[in-house]
C-alpha cells in the first residue's frame, strides 16, 4: 500500500459530519446503520443466522441452549439481533431487554428484568427465576449489552452473577440469547469464565476485505448513482495504472479494488466504521454520479491524548461501552474531579460523546483509538 498523507483529527471530525450533511438523504438513509435492513443486503459472513437457528432447534428439541453474539461496536450485533427475530423466532414470543447504560448493582439488574417481564416486588434473582419457570409458554429472551452488566472493580460484578444464576436456572424454559462487545467478552472471559455460560458463542466481526465491500455495495447498489473512483498521486505514478489508461473501465476497476483494500485495512471488519468512511469518501455528486476520493487517514496522535491517564481512560470506555464520571472514578481509583476532566477533555476534543447514558467513544476514530491502545498493549 503506497503512503497516504493524514489528516489530524480535529479536521477529520469537522470535515466527516460536512461532507456526510451535503449527501443527498435518500443515499444517507441506505447507509443508516440504526434503520433495519432486509436479508438481502445483510453480509452473513459466518452464516450466523443458520448457526443461530441450530441452537434454536435444538432447544426446541430439549436441549438447553443459549447464544452470545460478540463483536466491536458497530460490528452489527444488533442488525443480526433484528434479523434472527423475522428469519428463526418469528413464530416465537420475545421479549428485548436492551441495557442502555452501566447496569452493574444487583439492584439494577433486578429492577431492570422486573421491568422488562412485568414481575413485581423484585428484590433476589430468585424471584426472576421462579417468576420465568412458572411461565406457560417458553420464550425468547434477546438481551443486549453485556458489556454495560459490569464495573471492573472489586465490587462491579454482582449483576453478572445475578444474570448467571437466572440463566443457569431457566435455560429449559427460556432461550437466552444475549450481544456483548469484543473487548469486554475477551476480558470478562479473563476474570469470571465468561463462555462458560452459553453453549454457542458467535462473533459478528469476522470480515474480510469481500466483505466489507459488499456491506457498501449491497446498500449502494439500492441507489440510482453511479461510482467514479479517483487515484492519488502515488497512484497515477504507479505502473499498474499507468499500462490501463487506455481502458477507463479497467482503471476504474483497478481503482476500485484499491479503495476497498485500504478501507478493509483500515475498518477490519467494522461495518459501522465503514459506512461512516464510505460516506466520508464521497468527494462530490455530478449528477448521478458519485466521485469517491482517495483516502486520508487520520492521525490522533497530534492531539496530545497519549498522557497514561487518558489512554486508560479510553481503555476502559472501550471495555464498558458507556461510563459517567463516577463510574470512571471506581474504575480507575480517581476522584471526581480528576474522572470529570479527563472525560471533558476527551469530549472537547471530539473522541468522546456525551449522552444521558454516559460517555461513549466517537465512532469517527473508533478504529484508530483501538489501533493505539493495542500498540500500547493495553488492550489485546
Amino acid at each position: 500500500m503506497s503512503a497516504q498523507k493524514s489528516v489530524g483529527l480535529s479536521t477529520f471530525l469537522t470535515e466527516t459530519d460536512q461532507k456526510i450533511r451535503e449527501l443527498p438523504k435518500s443515499y444517507r438513509d441506505l447507509f443508516d446503520l440504526s434503520k433495519q435492513i432486509d436479508l438481502e443486503m445483510y453480509v452473513n459472513a459466518s452464516d450466523n443466522i443458520r448457526a443461530v437457528g441450530k441452537a434454536f432447534d435444538a432447544w426446541n428439541e430439549g436441549f438447553p441452549s443459549s447464544v452470545a453474539l460478540i463483536g466491536e461496536k458497530g460490528s452489527g450485533k444488533s442488525t443480526l439481533s433484528n434479523l434472527l427475530k423475522e428469519e428463526v423466532f418469528k413464530d416465537q414470543k420475545i421479549i428485548n431487554v436492551e441495557i442502555k447504560q452501566s447496569t452493574w448493582k444487583i439492584e439494577q439488574i433486578l429492577s431492570l428484568f422486573g421491568s422488562a417481564f412485568e414481575i413485581k416486588d423484585v428484590n433476589r434473582p430468585e424471584h426472576i427465576v421462579n417468576a420465568l419457570n412458572a411461565l406457560e409458554e417458553r420464550i425468547v429472551v434477546n438481551l443486549e449489552g453485556l458489556q454495560k452488566l459490569y464495573l471492573r472493580n472489586i465490587n462491579g460484578f454482582d449483576a453478572l452473577d445475578a444474570l448467571w444464576l437466572i440463566i443457569s436456572e431457566t435455560k429449559e424454559k427460556v432461550f437466552w440469547i444475549t450481544t456483548c462487545s469484543r473487548y469486554a467478552w475477551e476480558f470478562l472471559n479473563k476474570v469470571e469464565g465468561v463462555e462458560t455460560h452459553f453453549t454457542h458463542v458467535f462473533f459478528t466481526d469476522a470480515l474480510s476485505d469481500g466483505h466489507i465491500q459488499s456491506v457498501i455495495m449491497n446498500r449502494h447498489n439500492k441507489s440510482v448513482y453511479r461510482l467514479n473512483f479517483e487515484a492519488d498521486e502515488s497512484i497515477r505514478k504507479s505502473r499498474n495504472y499507468k499500462k490501463r489508461l487506455n481502458d477507463p473501465k479497467a482503471i476504474q476497476e483497478y481503482l476500485k479494488e484499491i479503495y476497498f483494500d485500504r478501507l478493509g485495512d483500515i475498518t477490519e471488519g467494522n461495518t459501522s466504521v465503514a459506512t461512516i468512511l464510505w460516506l466520508r469518501s464521497i468527494k462530490k455528486v455530478e449528477g448521478r454520479t458519485l466521485i469517491i476520493a482517495p483516502f486520508q487517514p487520520v492521525n490522533i496522535e497530534t492531539l496530545e491524548i497519549l498522557k497514561t491517564e487518558t489512554l486508560f481512560t479510553l481503555a476502559a470506555i472501550v471495555l464498558h461501552d458507556t461510563l459517567k464520571v463516577a463510574e470512571l472514578c471506581r474504575v480507575l481509583n480517581l476522584t471526581l474531579a480528576q474522572s470529570r476532566v479527563l472525560l471533558t477533555r476527551l469530549k472537547s476534543r471530539g473522541v468522546l460523546i456525551e449522552e444521558e447514558s454516559g460517555y461513549y467513544l466517537n465512532q469517527l476514530v473508533y478504529r484508530q483509538v483501538l489501533r493505539l491502545l493495542k500498540r500500547r498493549n493495553i488492550i489485546h
